[in-house]
């Protein structure tokens, strides 16, 4: 089946994916992975001849449980990271030949639990006994780290550490308060000079007016002397007369 990236992902935004899903019992072992590769692709060859964009899948429900599906994609992504697909692509308008991938999902497949495997092109023959080895190399690697998990990081190393992290934190949340605090006392300070100096101008501004006070009645003081000389002026004047001596002149006969 061939189509463009663009005609892909406008497909899947307006539709889900079609889905075959193979059911029935499957022995895991070898015959069984046979038979499970035939109904697996038998399922998506229907698809492909309708000329629908879907997948086929088969669940495990027991322990350790995972899902097997062929799915049709442009390049190694699963079909619900179908809009990622256009960033492997410069031309989005061209026809590519769509691939199909084995999909494994699994707890103990790995850390991402997921992963793909390049299966076959979609117009090409799809060989069950490659996918049937497939299937049989993954389970295996499933039922492996099912029943010999990874051991866990020591508690102890870690616990140390979230100790440390949680020192450091402290430590910078306390020195930022001490800093928050110097600065307030600071400010606090400033105020308290700020408004003594203020108190201390408003009492130099009282002293200023005492003495103007005190120059107003000095001049005030020239009129008390005006007033003085006023009184005296209308005090009754003494004229003191002069004694005049006439002198007689006699005449003689």
């Amino acid at each position: 089946m061939e189509l463009s990236v663009e005609q892909y992902q406008a497909y899947l935004k307006e539709n889900e994916p079609e889905q075959r899903e193979v059911t029935g019992k499957f022995e895991l072992d070898a015959a069984g992975f046979q038979q499970l590769a035939t109904a697996l692709i038998t399922s998506l060859q229907t698809l492909l001849d309708e000329g629908r964009i879907g997948f086929s899948s088969y669940e495990i429900t027991t322990e350790p449980a995972a899902t097997f599906s062929l799915e049709m994609s442009p390049v190694n992504l699963p079909m619900v990271d179908a809009k990622k697909v256009n960033q492997f692509f410069t031309d989005e308008a061209a026809p590519v030949t769509l691939k199909i991938y084995l999909v494994t999902r699994s707890e103990f497949i790995n850390v991402s639990k997921l992963h793909i495997d390049f299966l076959a092109n979609s117009d090409a023959e799809i060989s069950a006994a490659q996918l049937a080895e497939m299937l049989a190399a993954k389970w295996a690697l499933i039922e492996e780290t099912f029943k010999n998990p990874p051991a866990p990081k020591p508690v102890a190393a870690t616990t140390e550490m979230a100790k440390k992290v949680a020192a450091k934190k402290k430590t910078t949340k306390k020195t930022t308060t001490r800093k928050k605090t110097t600065t307030k006392k600071a400010a606090t300070t400033k105020k308290a000079a700020t408004t003594k100096k203020a108190t201390t101008k408003k009492t130099t501004t009282k002293k200023t007016t005492a003495k103007k006070a005190t120059t107003t009645k000095a001049a005030k003081k020239p009129t008390t002397t005006a007033a003085k000389k006023s009184a005296t002026s209308d005090k009754p004047k003494t004229t003191r007369k002069r004694a005049t001596t006439k002198k007689t002149t006699k005449t003689e006969k």
